[in-house]
Protein backbone atom coordinates (compact mmCIF):
# COMPACT_ATOMS: atom_id res chain seq x y z
CA UNK A 1 0.00 0.00 0.00
CA UNK A 2 2.79 2.49 0.92
CA UNK A 3 4.43 1.51 -2.54
CA UNK A 4 1.14 2.24 -4.28
CA UNK A 5 0.82 5.96 -2.77
CA UNK A 6 4.48 7.17 -3.09
CA UNK A 7 3.71 6.37 -6.74
CA UNK A 8 0.28 8.04 -6.85
CA UNK A 9 2.49 11.35 -5.27
CA UNK A 10 5.33 11.28 -7.55
CA UNK A 11 2.73 10.77 -10.20
CA UNK A 12 0.84 14.20 -9.34
CA UNK A 13 4.03 15.58 -7.97
CA UNK A 14 5.04 15.29 -12.26
CA UNK A 15 1.85 16.58 -13.08
CA UNK A 16 2.15 19.66 -10.97
CA UNK A 17 5.47 20.30 -11.59
CA UNK A 18 4.48 20.21 -15.90
CA UNK A 19 1.73 22.31 -15.37
CA UNK A 20 3.48 25.13 -13.56
CA UNK A 21 6.18 24.80 -15.97
CA UNK A 22 3.29 25.26 -19.04
CA UNK A 23 1.97 28.34 -17.22
CA UNK A 24 5.52 30.13 -16.98
CA UNK A 25 6.03 29.31 -20.62
CA UNK A 26 2.14 30.99 -21.62
CA UNK A 27 3.04 34.00 -19.11
CA UNK A 28 6.40 34.61 -20.59
CA UNK A 29 5.02 34.57 -24.28
CA UNK A 30 1.91 36.99 -23.55
CA UNK A 31 3.61 39.09 -21.35
CA UNK A 32 7.43 39.41 -21.81
CA UNK A 33 8.21 37.79 -24.83
CA UNK A 34 10.39 40.34 -27.49
CA UNK A 35 9.56 39.76 -31.11
CA UNK A 36 11.60 42.05 -33.73
CA UNK A 37 8.98 43.42 -36.28
CA UNK A 38 10.43 45.62 -38.06
CA UNK A 39 14.30 47.49 -38.30
CA UNK A 40 15.49 50.88 -40.28
CA UNK A 41 18.58 51.68 -40.47
CA UNK A 42 20.08 55.37 -41.37
CA UNK A 43 21.00 56.45 -44.31
CA UNK A 44 24.77 56.50 -43.67
CA UNK A 45 24.39 52.84 -41.94
CA UNK A 46 25.57 54.73 -39.03
CA UNK A 47 22.34 54.19 -36.80
CA UNK A 48 19.56 51.23 -36.69
CA UNK A 49 16.25 51.76 -35.02
CA UNK A 50 14.28 48.54 -34.37
CA UNK A 51 10.28 48.25 -33.81
CA UNK A 52 9.81 45.42 -31.12
CA UNK A 53 6.37 44.00 -30.00
CA UNK A 54 6.45 43.14 -26.51
CA UNK A 55 4.50 40.10 -25.37
CA UNK A 56 0.66 40.05 -27.18
CA UNK A 57 -1.77 42.60 -26.87
CA UNK A 58 -4.11 42.40 -24.34
CA UNK A 59 -6.95 40.12 -24.94
CA UNK A 60 -9.99 39.90 -26.46
CA UNK A 61 -9.62 44.17 -28.00
CA UNK A 62 -6.54 45.42 -25.78
CA UNK A 63 -3.46 47.82 -26.25
CA UNK A 64 0.11 46.21 -27.47
CA UNK A 65 3.22 46.98 -25.74
CA UNK A 66 5.77 47.97 -28.08
CA UNK A 67 9.60 49.09 -28.04
CA UNK A 68 11.81 51.33 -30.38
CA UNK A 69 15.71 50.46 -29.62
CA UNK A 70 18.31 53.30 -30.84
CA UNK A 71 21.47 51.53 -31.95
CA UNK A 72 24.97 53.19 -33.20
CA UNK A 73 26.97 50.41 -34.61
CA UNK A 74 26.43 47.77 -31.04
CA UNK A 75 26.36 50.10 -28.61
CA UNK A 76 22.48 51.35 -27.62
CA UNK A 77 22.08 54.44 -27.51
CA UNK A 78 18.38 54.96 -26.23
CA UNK A 79 15.00 52.45 -25.21
CA UNK A 80 11.42 53.84 -25.39
CA UNK A 81 8.61 52.12 -24.23
CA UNK A 82 4.83 52.94 -25.82
CA UNK A 83 1.19 50.98 -26.02
CA UNK A 84 -0.37 50.64 -29.31
CA UNK A 85 -4.07 50.63 -29.29
CA UNK A 86 -4.95 48.93 -32.40
CA UNK A 87 -8.29 47.37 -31.87
CA UNK A 88 -6.40 44.22 -30.71
CA UNK A 89 -4.13 44.01 -33.16
CA UNK A 90 -0.15 42.92 -33.21
CA UNK A 91 2.38 45.47 -33.78
CA UNK A 92 3.46 45.28 -37.49
CA UNK A 93 5.95 47.05 -39.80
CA UNK A 94 2.54 48.85 -41.15
CA UNK A 95 2.27 51.07 -38.05
CA UNK A 96 5.41 52.95 -37.79
CA UNK A 97 6.70 55.21 -40.27
CA UNK A 98 10.55 56.27 -39.64
CA UNK A 99 12.53 59.67 -40.96
CA UNK A 100 16.18 60.49 -40.18
CA UNK A 101 17.64 63.62 -40.12
CA UNK A 102 20.91 65.01 -38.88
CA UNK A 103 20.90 64.90 -35.43
CA UNK A 104 17.61 62.78 -34.82
CA UNK A 105 15.34 60.01 -36.16
CA UNK A 106 11.29 60.53 -36.43
CA UNK A 107 8.72 57.74 -35.41
CA UNK A 108 5.05 58.29 -36.78
CA UNK A 109 3.12 55.44 -34.64
CA UNK A 110 -0.37 54.71 -35.59
CA UNK A 111 -2.94 52.55 -33.90
CA UNK A 112 -7.03 52.25 -34.93
CA UNK A 113 -8.22 53.99 -31.71
CA UNK A 114 -5.60 56.37 -30.75
CA UNK A 115 -4.37 59.83 -32.13
CA UNK A 116 -1.06 59.77 -34.32
CA UNK A 117 1.92 59.53 -31.68
CA UNK A 118 5.44 61.10 -32.85
CA UNK A 119 8.60 59.61 -31.05
CA UNK A 120 12.02 61.53 -31.83
CA UNK A 121 15.37 60.14 -30.63
CA UNK A 122 17.97 62.17 -30.61
CA UNK A 123 21.43 60.55 -31.21
CA UNK A 124 22.69 62.03 -27.72
CA UNK A 125 20.04 59.80 -26.39
CA UNK A 126 17.03 61.50 -25.07
CA UNK A 127 13.45 61.19 -26.32
CA UNK A 128 10.45 63.25 -27.10
CA UNK A 129 7.01 61.75 -27.51
CA UNK A 130 3.79 63.94 -28.28
CA UNK A 131 0.39 63.05 -29.55
CA UNK A 132 -0.36 64.26 -33.34
CA UNK A 133 -4.03 65.79 -33.51
CA UNK A 134 -6.18 66.46 -36.53
CA UNK A 135 -5.85 69.94 -35.47
CA UNK A 136 -1.94 69.87 -35.92
CA UNK A 137 -0.18 71.24 -39.33
CA UNK A 138 1.95 68.26 -40.43
CA UNK A 139 -1.33 65.66 -39.12
CA UNK A 140 -0.45 62.02 -40.31
CA UNK A 141 -3.10 59.43 -40.88
CA UNK A 142 -2.45 55.74 -41.92
CA UNK A 143 -4.36 54.03 -44.75
CA UNK A 144 -5.61 51.26 -43.14
CA UNK A 145 -5.94 49.47 -46.25
CA UNK A 146 -2.63 49.07 -47.30
CA UNK A 147 -0.44 50.62 -44.61
CA UNK A 148 0.38 53.75 -46.76
CA UNK A 149 0.96 56.86 -44.75
CA UNK A 150 -0.43 60.37 -46.38
CA UNK A 151 0.57 63.58 -44.94
CA UNK A 152 -2.45 65.86 -45.42
CA UNK A 153 -1.66 69.57 -45.04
Amino acid sequence: MKKFIKILLCIMGSLIALIVVFGFCISYTVNYKKTICDTSVSPDDKYELTLQAVGEPEWPFGSASGRLVLMEGKEKISQTDFELRNDGGSITSNCWKVTWYEDYVEVILSGEEQFDERITLYFDGSVDMQQITEGDDDYVTADEACGQFVVTK
